[in-house]
């Protein structure tokens, strides 16, 4: 009879814990158990105990199912996770590993030692090119998912991506169209995951529209609660008030639809060789009566709703009519067994390898201990023999032998120790030569606290928004080439109608970015990043203070006040602190009142970012300058109107941008009159007078070189270093 291999996918939801059971006899893949429990409450919601209801729920799962002996697979949400595809250039394949490397510390917008990060290969066979797929968590949120399991008593062996479990869904379930890409869109409580399976390529996105999205629209329709509203929704196909329920829906159907609408028209405009021939519907949310026609009818693509699979088959102890009613919740479930029995096509795990390492430790251990007493045995054995011929007159040749032998070796280890005299010079120039790439690390850490403090939740939240315009602005005018007809393109009638919609879609979005007031917008625009280095910054920037308080007279916006590091008290500076001057010069749509509460809120949050680092900290910071754009020389003092006159310079940042009014990092050197109005270089239709420019300082204290030096090759490994 042949042995079964088996293996449990848990997904953990915000409804509901999901789990999959399958098992692989003779090549065929059945379903062994499954496991729905829902939680009290939804995890997303406001004051709710997270971790208790997820610790309850697996706890009850354990007490209803036999976990040993099989495979675990768990998933991780995936609005937390991170995917790049990058395009290997021809080298020698023991030179992939580098290269991946390199681009994974390019890509990933976090320090690569905060992340789990995994690498695979996808190679279309109609194609040379040899793409490499990047998936990475922050280590944060992967330790916190399996903190809950571990208190639970589980220990998984396999963490993977949400999204990746449901790509391997789509293939290891023949759910893919032929001739075309083929979208899964899983509708979940708070969000919709979708995955694009193109050939050999893989896309993905989530979107926060969710069923609790359709809840809460008839919570404020019908004035209910959330509960009572859930089950209104749920029951809505059979209720007197269908009408009015859906009407109530209706807007968030339109949301999702527009969401969908623009991640396809995103991807064919990265791919335009791409057609889409199939929508797959996934998830609880699909059981929404009406939303598969409104799906087809808006997006003019087949979309089937998953009601059974076509590879499983079910083991006969199993109920059919129970397992039928959950196949809409099983998707990450059945991709991560499928993982765990290596069927999936993509087999990258994000379990971090230092918890794999300590598993391995533990599953090896009464091995060990084993040998150990093995060893103590052959130990004492010699131990014995040792004595018993130490005692024998007949040995004493032997001991002369010995301590010949001895002698040679104190005479090796006073050669020892004069070589390593004369190499201690060669070992300091190896020690000096490190140093100069110490700081590989530091101005990474740098320029994403400064990045990081703009785009913070709290501070320009605005910014995405304007990403995104500018996005769709690029997208139009690709869009009307391909509509153009004077361009000669020749489109077939329903190419023609499909691209027009995308393009009214497009445009619908950039005309509701406008409908916000260019004044209402908590955007900042970064102009320009400077640095000097002192080697006595705290000095320096008092002296930079003490000469711009003098110039202005008392009329500049004052000082943040300083914040001492972590774990360190604040006093009386005894000694010198090397560092560098950092000038942001940046821009804001805001009046005068707003921008300087806005950078204020930036300036703390950069407090805060920094006190997470350790190669740095933030000993002073402030507004260095503020003033409008259409802001004219002529009022300002002698010295400003000096600077003034010093020409254009290179601002980094974006180019047009006029620098004759900056100094160092943008900082402004006028005053007096408005000038005429100045089209914005995002947004050439719009007037970027009244904006205010601003530059702020930050005084960043070197603390940690970054330079792990060599140990000396001579010194023995059984004695410390020097």
């Amino acid at each position: 009879m042949a042995i079964a291999k088996s293996a449990w996918g848990i997904d953990i939801g915000q409804r509901a814990l999901k789990a999959l059971k399958l098992c692989e006899i003779e090549g065929q893949v059945q379903v062994e158990a499954f496991e729905v429990i829902e939680y009290p409450q939804i995890l997303s919601q406001p004051e709710v105990d997270r971790a208790g209801l997820l610790v309850e729920a697996l706890r009850q799962f354990l007490d209803k199912n036999v976990v040993s002996g099989s495979i675990l697979a768990a998933s991780v949400p995936g609005q937390s996770s991170f995917t790049r595809f990058v395009k290997l250039p021809p080298v020698e394949p023991k030179r992939v590993p580098g290269i991946v490397r390199f681009e994974a510390e390019q890509q990933i917008p976090f320090p690569i030692e905060e992340v789990v990060w995994r690498w695979q290969t996808f190679h279309d066979p109609d194609s040379p090119d040899v793409e490499v797929g990047i998936f990475a968590m922050k280590r944060l949120d992967v330790n916190d998912m399996l903190g809950h399991l571990s208190v639970a008593g589980l220990s998984v062996d396999i963490v993977q991506m949400a999204q990746l479990a449901l790509y391997n869904f789509l293939c290891g379930d023949q759910q893919l169209a032929d001739g075309g890409a083929t979208m899964l869109a899983d509708v979940g409580t708070d969000k919709t995951e979708l995955v694009v399976a193109d050939g050999a390529r893989i896309w993905t996105r989530t979107i926060q529209i969710g069923g609790s999205n359709f809840t809460d629209s008839l919570v404020r329709a019908f004035k209910l609660s959330f509960d009572k509203a859930e089950n209104l929704k749920r029951t809505a196909a059979s209720s007197k008030y269908a009408r009015q329920i859906f009407q109530a829906m209706r807007p968030v159907f339109a949301d999702l639809v527009q969401e969908i609408q623009r991640s396809i028209g995103y991807y064919t405009s990265l791919h335009r060789e791409a057609r889409f021939k199939r929508v797959v519907g996934m998830g609880n949310g699909f059981r929404l009566p009406g939303l598969q026609k409104f799906l087809e009818q808006n997006l003019n693509i087949p979309v089937a709703r998953v009601d059974s699979y076509s590879r499983l088959v079910l083991s006969p102890s199993m109920s059919g009519p129970k397992f039928a009613e959950q196949v809409l919740s099983f998707g990450v479930a059945y991709g991560l067994a499928l993982q765990g029995l290596d069927r999936a096509v993509v087999g990258t795990n994000l379990l971090p390898k230092e918890v794999a390492r300590k598993r391995q430790w533990d599953r090896k251990r009464p091995w060990f201990a084993a040998a150990a007493t093995s060893i103590l045995l052959a130990v004492a054995c010699w131990a014995f023999r040792s004595f018993a011929d130490r005692t024998d007159p007949r040995t004493s040749g032997d001991l002369a032998q010995a301590r010949s032998v001895i002698t040679r070796l104190e005479a090796l280890r006073n050669e020892e120790r004069r070589l390593k005299g004369e190499g201690d010079k060669e070992i300091e120039e190896i020690h000096g030569d490190m140093k100069l790439y110490g700081y590989r690390n530091f101005w990474p850490s740098v320029l994403t606290m400064v990045s990081g403090s703009i785009q913070h939740q709290a501070v320009a939240t605005d910014n995405p928004r304007l990403a995104d315009y500018a996005e769709d602005r690029a997208t139009e005018a690709q869009l009307e080439r391909k509509v153009d007809l004077r361009s000669g393109r020749k489109l077939s009638d329903e190419d023609r109608k499909a691209l027009e919609e995308q393009l009214n879609a497009v445009r619908e979005r950039i005309a509701d970015f406008r409908k916000t007031p260019r004044s209402a917008r908590k955007v900042i625009v970064q102009e320009g990043l400077e640095s000097v280095y002192h080697a006595d910054v705290l000095t320096a920037a008092a002296a930079v203070k003490n000469r711009e308080g003098r110039a202005t007279r008392g009329t500049r916006p004052p000082t943040a006040s300083p914040k001492p590091r972590r774990g360190k008290a604040a006093g009386p500076r005894t000694s010198t602190k090397r560092g560098f001057l950092v000038e942001l010069g940046a821009r804001t749509p805001l009046p005068l009142a707003r921008a300087n509460r806005l950078i204020r809120e930036m300036i703390s949050q950069s407090r805060q970012l920094a006190e997470q680092q350790s190669a740095f900290s933030i000993a002073d910071c402030w507004i260095r300058d503020i003033y409008a754009v259409g802001t004219k020389v002529g009022a300002g003092s002698a010295d400003r109107r000096a600077a003034a006159g010093a020409g254009r310079r290179r601002v980094e940042g974006i180019v047009g941008v006029d620098a004759g009014h900056y100094g160092r990092a943008g900082r402004a050197v006028g005053g007096g009159r408005s000038g005429p109005a100045r089209p914005d270089p995002l947004l050439p239709d719009e007037d970027m007078s009244r904006d205010q420019r601003f530059v702020v300082c930050w005084v960043v204290v070197v603390e940690d070189d970054g330079v792990s030096l060599v140990r000396n090759p001579l010194e023995s490994p059984d004695r410390p270093g020097r």
